[in-house]
């Protein structure tokens, strides 16, 4: 049977949590805003798995590859059709930001399905979790985020999942500088051209599960050991 982590909106916003998880803190969150004590827009139920690892031979390797992977269900529980586009980010302690998925052979997916398909057994890659997500249990989505384990060598690491709200605040940018452009064109590796903000006048914050995990101390007890969950809340980033 797999093991679920529930989060539950009401649960979260008032500090408690069953099932022997760490409750969230939501009073640490810091002196920036905070999500609402109560829900003010729709919001999806999601369940997790907590992260782990898998070995996978991909083509151009020698040798089986290390990933980390979170297996997770979402449902919409609300009143009507939400479009669901989730986005999950982990951050190590020394503040990389590892975005998911990124340039990762669908060989490592394969062998999740594999892995867990009792379980799991509609799984979806996560290009096809994305898209209108109507009401109730039957349309619920079972997909996977998946990060490199050679970008993980921290202790501690965070992972972020936006999409899973509608809740958002827009701030004033107080370093905005009249008079110098907005945004800027760069070219990346691939010679693709993109626009990107370098002098916003405002921000959009959104409420994001924010879920924190401690690991093995020693890299040889890390392929037996599943990192633990040092708390979860909701902020707004």
């Amino acid at each position: 049977m797999r093991r679920l982590a529930t989060i539950a909106v009401v649960l979260l916003a008032t500090g408690g949590l069953r099932g022997g998880e760490t409750s969230p803190a939501v009073d640490g969150v810091g002196s920036g805003p905070r999500p609402s004590p109560t829900p003010i827009s729709w919001q999806l139920d999601f369940k997790y798995v907590p992260p782990r690892r898998i070995a996978v031979k991909v083509a151009g390797s020698q040798r089986p590859q290390i990933y980390w992977y979170m297996l997770y269900t979402v449902v919409n529980n609300g009143d009507a059709t939400r479009y669901f586009f989730p986005t999950f980010e982990l951050v190590t302690d020394d503040l990389r930001v590892i975005p998911t998925d990124t340039g990762i052979s669908p060989i490592v997916f394969d062998a999740i399905r594999e892995r867990h398909k009792v379980a799991f057994k509609y799984l979806v890659p996560p290009s096809r979790a994305i898209g209108p997500l109507r009401v109730g249990d039957d349309y619920a989505r079972e997909s996977v985020a998946i990060w490199r384990a050679d970008d993980i060598d921290t202790e501690t690491f965070t992972i972020y999942v936006s999409g899973l709200s509608g809740e958002a605040r827009i701030l004033r940018n107080p370093a905005y500088k009249p008079g110098v452009p907005e945004t800027k064109t760069v070219r990346d590796a691939l010679g693709i051209e993109r626009v990107v903000s370098v002098n916003p006048r405002h921000f959009t914050l959104r409420k994001t599960l924010e879920l924190s995990y401690v690991l093995p101390a020693s890299q040889r007890y890390r392929d037996f050991i599943e990192p633990r969950l040092l708390g979860s809340r909701w902020i707004m980033r």
